[in-house]
């Protein structure tokens, strides 16, 4: 597919829909978030503290549902295999000796490099980006600021023009 990523609808009803284009009625809602960690983040410290900090806070924000679920626990052993790459360029050093006894890059900064990336491909799938909360603006209640243009008349009464 081609083009920009669409928006999600409750996306665009908080940014205001500034390009007037109709919501799609019908996209699926899916169930609310549960906070409970998933089984495959209890074999890794790192990604389970990942999930324990993050998902509180986007349930809060509202801005995860549990069809992000995966996502999020994707995103949760990313960030730790990211960790523990680190862990050890930082034990080794960034060059070690191989076994021919040649100085080479460390084997883990490839790891840590790729487990990186794929944690920017998700951090603003799940608005976990300054960029990417920086389109929605959200009250309390969850209206968007400000509302359209055109909110001002939305209580006004319809009167006849004869």
């Amino acid at each position: 597919m081609r083009g920009r990523k669409p928006k999600p609808t409750e996306q665009r009803r908080l940014e205001g829909n500034p390009g007037r284009r109709p919501f799609n009625l019908a996209e699926p809602a899916p169930p609310a978030f549960e906070l409970a960690p998933p089984e495959e983040l209890t074999a890794f410290p790192s990604a389970l503290a990942e999930w324990q900090r993050l998902a509180p806070l986007l349930r809060t924000a509202k801005q995860i549902t549990e069809g992000d679920r995966a996502a999020l626990t994707a995103l949760c052993l990313e960030w730790a295999r990211y960790l523990d790459a680190m862990r050890e360029v930082k034990r080794l050093g960034m060059i070690v000796k191989a076994p021919s006894g040649y100085p080479i890059p460390n084997p883990y900064l490839p790891i840590a490099t790729r487990a990186l990336s794929a944690c920017q491909k998700l951090w603003p799938e799940l608005g976990l980006t300054p960029s990417s909360r920086s389109r929605v603006k959200m009250t309390d209640g969850g209206a968007p600021i400000g509302g359209d243009d055109f909110s001002e008349f939305d209580a006004a009464p319809v009167t006849s023009l004869q």
